[in-house]
């Protein structure tokens, strides 16, 4: 394995831009979950992925935003935590043809770091080739960037050209981790946060960002059925009837849209059984932030 490369490589960018849905097109499956929400990842997550001549661990970032709540700033911590130790980072942007104000902020922040840094501008189905093109030059000028690319991470479009490029840059090594893991999370973290993401789908305002999930037990039967008792934890009483529906019904929808790909990712058949309930002020606390969110 003398040519074999390995590392750790970040992902940063501002919310809702496409980050998760990225590194999920990488992986070839559903690893992360995803929102038209911003805020939707809230922990540092790192997802391996494995070939015959390379290891590449993406660590997957909570999106980049102006913290106005206790949460708000635990997220974004999170952020810059994820990046103490890696090789390289991937700064994912949309195609606005200028340099957003943030995002130079935050490069300010960065320039002290000694890793490269590439420019991925994402959702290029969405903009036109003048757009896309003012983008790259309008980013090019900050001098910061190693590579500049322009991906769909959606489509896969380029996303092949991103593996190969960063592999290029990637130190010679043995690997990281073991081929077959993909992920360090565990099966109950991840199903934690299909259920959650199923939350984001179904209500709607604030309600989202007052939810947390808690995996409270996974058991197999004999029969390879795998039964799963989690709660949904809300802020307030009013949000929890508005999670459990009238007569039920939303939370039942919840449990039914998150066991489909709960059971994809599992590989067996599951059964869910759902309670929502109220901690006061939890989202304003931070012993209970970390106790309901914080992972590391």
């Amino acid at each position: 394995m003398a040519d074999f490369r390995t590392g750790s490589v970040g992902i940063l960018g501002r919310t809702n831009v496409g980050k998760s849905t990225f590194l999920n097109t990488v992986m070839g499956e559903k690893l992360l979950i995803t929102s038209t929400k911003p805020q939707t990842t809230r922990n540092r997550i790192r997802c391996v992925y494995t070939t015959d001549t390379a290891q590449i661990v993406f660590v997957d970032t909570p999106g980049l935003h102006q913290p106005r709540t206790q949460l708000g700033r635990y997220i974004l911590r999170a952020s810059f935590r994820a990046l103490r130790e890696i090789d390289l980072l991937l700064y994912m942007v949309e195609a606005r043809g200028e340099v957003n104000r943030y995002d130079r902020l935050i490069f300010n922040r960065l320039m002290d770091h000694g890793y490269p840094i590439f420019l991925l501008v994402n959702k290029i189905d969405r903009a036109s080739d003048d757009k896309i093109k003012e983008t790259l030059l309008a980013y090019s000028t900050i001098g910061r960037f190693a590579e500049l690319i322009p991906v769909c991470a959606l489509r896969g479009d380029n996303v092949d050209e991103v593996i190969r490029t960063v592999v290029s840059y990637l130190p010679q090594g043995k690997p990281l981790f073991d081929p077959a893991v993909r992920t360090d999370c565990s099966e109950e973290f991840l199903v934690g946060e299909l259920i959650r993401e199923k939350i984001f789908q179904s209500t709607f305002h604030e309600l989202p960002y007052s939810t947390a999930v808690q995996v409270t037990q996974m058991s197999e039967c004999k029969d390879g059925l795998i039964k799963i008792h989690a709660n949904i934890i809300v802020d307030r009483n009013s949000q929890k009837g508005i999670i459990v529906g009238k007569g039920g019904k939303m939370i039942k929808k919840i449990g039914t849209q998150a066991r489909r790909d709960i059971e994809s990712l599992l590989g067996t058949h599951v059964f869910i059984d759902l309670r929502a309930k109220t901690a006061s002020g939890w989202t304003k606390e931070k012993e209970r932030i970390e106790q309901l969110v914080g992972r590391d």
